[in-house]
This record gives C-alpha cells, sequence and structure tokens, in this order.
C-alpha cells in the first residue's frame, strides 16, 4: 500500500475473512479494504462529501466536493488536523501539495471514516493536473471497490463520467452517467450527470435521449438548492422544444414546474420568442409560427387579470397586455403590435410607459414621425421632448434634434446644463465639432460642479476633430490617470510623435499597476511606429517576463511569434 511500510502490511488471511461490502472484519472491528488495487486504495480523494439525497434523505455537504459537518464531527483531532492541511491546499488551487497531503492523511489515518473522502480529494487532484486515466483506475474506481455503501462512492460514479466526458471519451461516459442516473436516480449526482449528459448528446444530435433527459429534470428530479438551476435551466429548454415543435400545452406544463402561477405568464413570453423568431424566419415554417403566436396571445388572454378600476389593477392590466404586444414582436405582426398598444391606450388610458413602449417598436421599425407622435401625447412633456430630440438624432435629422433639446432650456431651466450636453453630443454626430466644443467652454463656466466631465468631454471633441494638440491640453487637465495620460500618448502617436507616446506609456508602467502590461505592450506597438525594432522587441519580450499572467503577455507572444519568429516562454527565456 502506498506510503506504508512493508512490515506493517498484513495479509488478507491474517486479516480475516471478507464480508460481501469488499471490507475485512477485523478482531478489534477496523475494517480494512480488500483487493488488488489496495495499494492505492488509500490515496483516492476527492471530491464530495455527498450531498444530500435530492429526496432531503440523510446529513449531506453542499456540493459532491464537501464533507458534511457531522462527518468532521466524526473525526478524531489529529485527523481533522491532517485533513485541514490538505484541504486548505486544495482550495488554494495547489494541486500538488494537495495530491501529497491527501496522501499524507490516508498514510497516517486509513481506518479513519474520513478515509473514502481522502482518496476521493486525491482523485480530484489528479484530475487537476490532467491524470484523468490515474483518477479514474488508480482513484474514483477504487472508492467504489472499496466503499461502495459510503457517499463518495456516488460522488466518484459521477466524476467517472466527468473525466471521461474531459478525454474526450463520449461512449464510456455515457455509460458512466447512464449508470449514475440507473442507480441514484434521486440523487444529486444524477442531476450532475443528466446535465453533462445533455452536452453529450449536442455531439451526435441525439433529439430522443436529450429529452428524455430533460424531462427527467424537469418532472422527476428533486429540487434543492443544489439542484435547482439545473432543473429550472432544463425546464426552460424542454419547454423551447416543445414550442417550436406544436406542442403548446406541454411547454407550458414544463414551465410550470419551475414558476408560480402569477409568474408564468412572463417566463412563458420570455421562453417562447426565440424559437417564435426562428419559425417566422423560415418561410417553410412561418405558417407554424403565426399559429404559436396565435396560441400564445390567447393563452395569454386567459391567463389576464380580473379588470379592475384601481391604478393597481389597470398597471397590471397593461404589464399583461405588453405580453402579448411582445409575443407579436417576436411573431413580426406589425398590424397586431399597434393593434395591442391601440387596445391598451384605449381600454386603460394615456400611460407614458405604455406610448413610450409602443413609440420604441416605432422607431425600431424606423416609423419616427408616428414615435414622435406618441411622445407628444406624454403626460411628463419634458420627458417626451428629450425622446423626440433623440428619434430625430436617430434617424440623423440633427438640426431638428438640436431644436428638440433647446426647447427643453425653456421647459426645465434648473437642468439646462443636461440639455446643453445633449446638443453638444448631437453636434458631435453630425461632425460639427467646433459647435461642440463652444457648448462644452460655456458648460466648463456655467457649471463647474462638472469641470472634470466637461474638460473630458472638450479634449474628446478635440481628438475626434484631428486638433491633437489641443486636445492634449484639455486631457493634461484631467485627473483620471491613466487614462488621461493614454489618451495624451495615443494623440502623440497620431502625431507621430513617438518618443512623447513612450514617454507617456512608460509613467503608466511605474504609476499604475493594474495598466502596467498594457502601457508596456503600447510601447512595443509604438517603436514599432517609430521603425525601431531591435527596441520594439524588447518592449514586447519584457510584458511576456514582467507580466506572464496578464492576457497582453499572449499577445505580446503571439505577436512575437507571427511577425519576428521569436519564440518567448511567459515569464522566461527566448529562442530565435
Amino acid at each position: 500500500m502506498a506510503g506504508i511500510p512493508k512490515t506493517q502490511q498484513v495479509s488478507q488471511v491474517e486479516r480475516g475473512s471478507v464480508d460481501r461490502s469488499g471490507w475485512s472484519r477485523q478482531p478489534d472491528c477496523r475494517r480494512q479494504p480488500t483487493s488488488r488495487r489496495r495499494t492505492w486504495s488509500w490515496r483516492l480523494a476527492g471530491l464530495t462529501c455527498l450531498l444530500m439525497l435530492l429526496n432531503g434523505g440523510g446529513a449531506v455537504a453542499e456540493r459532491l466536493d464537501e464533507l458534511p459537518l457531522d462527518r468532521w464531527k466524526e473525526l478524531r483531532e489529529v485527523e481533522r488536523y491532517q485533513l485541514n492541511i490538505a484541504e486548505k491546499y486544495y482550495r488554494e488551487k495547489n494541486w500538488k501539495v494537495a495530491l501529497a497531503e491527501y496522501e499524507k492523511f490516508l498514510t497516517l489515518y486509513e481506518r479513519s471514516v474520513g478515509a473514502p473522502y481522502g482518496q476521493l480529494k486525491w482523485s480530484l487532484c489528479q484530475v487537476q493536473l490532467r491524470k484523468l486515466n490515474t483518477a479514474i483506475k488508480e482513484g474514483f474506481q477504487s472508492v467504489i471497490d472499496y466503499w461502495p455503501e459510503s457517499p463518495e462512492a456516488i460522488a466518484a460514479a459521477y466524476y467517472i463520467g466527468q473525466s471521461y466526458k474531459d478525454m474526450g471519451e463520449v461512449r464510456k461516459a455515457k455509460t458512466a452517467y447512464q449508470a449514475v442516473l440507473d442507480e441514484h436516480p434521486q440523487h444529486l449526482a444524477a442531476a450532475l450527470a443528466a446535465v453533462d449528459f445533455v452536452d453529450l448528446t449536442m455531439i451526435d444530435d441525439d433529439i430522443k435521449k436529450r429529452l428524455e433527459l430533460w424531462k427527467l429534470l424537469t418532472f422527476e428530479m428533486p429540487r434543492t438548492r443544489e439542484s435547482q438551476r439545473a432543473c429550472e435551466t432544463a425546464s426552460r429548454s424542454l419547454a423551447a422544444y416543445d414550442f417550436e415543435f406544436a406542442a403548446f400545452d406541454e411547454g407550458v406544463a414544463a414551465l410550470a414546474t419551475t414558476y408560480s402561477e402569477p409568474q408564468l405568464p412572463t417566463q412563458v413570453v420570455s421562453v417562447v420568442r426565440a424559437p417564435l423568431g426562428r419559425l417566422v424566419a423560415d418561410d417553410k415554417r412561418r405558417l407554424q409560427g403565426e399559429k404559436l403566436a396565435d396560441q400564445t396571445a390567447a393563452w395569454l388572454q386567459a391567463q389576464a387579470p380580473a379588470a379592475g378600476t384601481t391604478d393597481e389593477a389597470k398597471q397590471a392590466a397593461r404589464q399583461h397586455g405588453y405580453l402579448v404586444a411582445d409575443v407579436r414582436t417576436a411573431a413580426r405582426e406589425a398590424e397586431q403590435v399597434a393593434e395591442t398598444y391601440e387596445q391598451i391606450l384605449s381600454k386603460l388610458g394615456n400611460d407614458d410607459e405604455t406610448l413610450g413602449r409602443y413609440a420604441a417598436w416605432l422607431r425600431s421599425n424606423s416609423q419616427f414621425a408616428e414615435a414622435r407622435r406618441q411622445y407628444a401625447r406624454f403626460t411628463d412633456a419634458i420627458e417626451g421632448q428629450r425622446l423626440i430630440g433623440d428619434s430625430f438624432r436617430q434617424e440623423q435629422n440633427y438640426d431638428a434634434a438640436i431644436s428638440a433639446y433647446q426647447a427643453n432650456l425653456a421647459r426645465d431651466v434648473e437642468n439646462g446644463a443636461r440639455w446643453h450636453e445633449q446638443i453638444a453630443a448631437t453636434y458631435r454626430s453630425a461632425k460639427k465639432y467646433n459647435e461642440a466644443i463652444a457648448v462644452y467652454e460655456q458648460l466648463l463656466k456655467s457649471d463647474p460642479q462638472q469641470t472634470e466631465k466637461w474638460l473630458w468631454a472638450t479634449a474628446t471633441t478635440y481628438r475626434d476633430a484631428g486638433k491633437y494638440k489641443e486636445a492634449i491640453g484639455y486631457y493634461r487637465q484631467c485627473n483620471n490617470f491613466p487614462n488621461n495620460y493614454s489618451e495624451m500618448a495615443a494623440c502623440h502617436r497620431a502625431m507621430k510623435d513617438y518618443q512623447e507616446a513612450i514617454i507617456l506609456y512608460g509613467q503608466i508602467v511605474g504609476g499604475a499597476p493594474n495598466s502596467a502590461a498594457w502601457a508596456m505592450l503600447q510601447i512595443g506597438h509604438t517603436q514599432e511606429q517609430a521603425g525601431n525594432k531591435e527596441l520594439a522587441i524588447k518592449a514586447f519580450q519584457q510584458v511576456c517576463k514582467s507580466y506572464p499572467k496578464a492576457s497582453y503577455a499572449s499577445q505580446a507572444h503571439a505577436h512575437l511569434q507571427n511577425k519576428y519568429k521569436i519564440t518567448v516562454t511567459l515569464g522566461g527565456g527566448t529562442d530565435k
């Protein structure tokens, strides 16, 4: 047995007869595993302190890779001490050290009630070290062989399937997952196995098996805190399939397992929109899509809240009407969408939210004039006027947009800065940079509380206008280092003043640790622009050496390989 001197190992005959569970009965009532895998049995480690049967029986951990508190209490103090050391390194993802510490636990306390858990965690360390065959054959399988009645045995069965899946052994993974589903159908491991099995059905497009698994998770699997999300996701996937393939009632039934009656209409619409969109986009299935839209709308009407005259009752009715409009929108039924909104307004009276939704749909269909007619009906005239201005800007009618925002200057005197900002933004959209700058300079005088905001807007407008020196002057007044320095550097590069740009990037490297890797990468690109090949290479190599874990190091590494045919080890040496 690994880790134990041969003089301490006792033969099977000496230990006594073997019972059916695979444990030998000891005269002192201690039990030892039997089998040729005994050499490895104590090393298995694992994954979990098994949660609770999903039907609620038994004390369990929250996840498959945790030991329940009641099991911890059964450990002796010295056992807890050693196991905690292993767990610490496991949590820190120091897999090699954790592996050694779990093995040490198993060597020292081979008869501990925590041995199955230790072997499971040992196995999981092997998985993390990408030794998947070792994890399966010498780890998880040994847990099942030596402790078949332990919670860890169920977890090990699941992890065998997961390991095969990670190895790309689809057939073996399916077999392992099916065994978990057959033998432990109410366990969390079964829920996890079903989720992974669904992924495998995508490979060979086994829709029959996928539906079987979705139904299992939706209708049969007990829902606990740990399995809840998997079951909810399955119910939505099953419903989407049912909606798309002419089984509307079945889809609603699937969602009803997850959502309460008040929640159901919103969730039905949420799920039905995607399949509905696919159906109506396909000329061969458009009629099926229209039928689904009619079914959904009719079902929603049947679920409509009782009529009432209170504000709360009217708002509930509006919200329900919006769901019908959403369905008609997904089905691309423009006439029915407009009709639905008009019915809401007619029955329940003008409401800014309804008018805004209606107008937003009209804008999405380029019906700008009609959208503005709805905005003009707003009770909140200032907000309606703002949206009118936005619609003109979306339509690229910039003069009309500016006029709309200017109208709000007279209506909303206390918030003049807000409307001047919109006017300046419109000038920028129209590429009338001088006019925009004039407005920002006015704001710098009239709204000193937001000086930083207006300095940045002025600088950015000068930059967009190609006036880089002026932009640099305003960026220099900003206090949002390192963003202002990065913008100044970009302006210097645009003016081909590469040395100044490099100096600014260097200041970012020295003063902003979170941006240092990016800035060093920019130094490399700037040196390239300046024609300094050797200095550029050194800068890219420095990124790889100093910031090996940053994404910019990967970019520098790829650039060195692709452009200069230089291979750099992240954090280390160079080969040419």
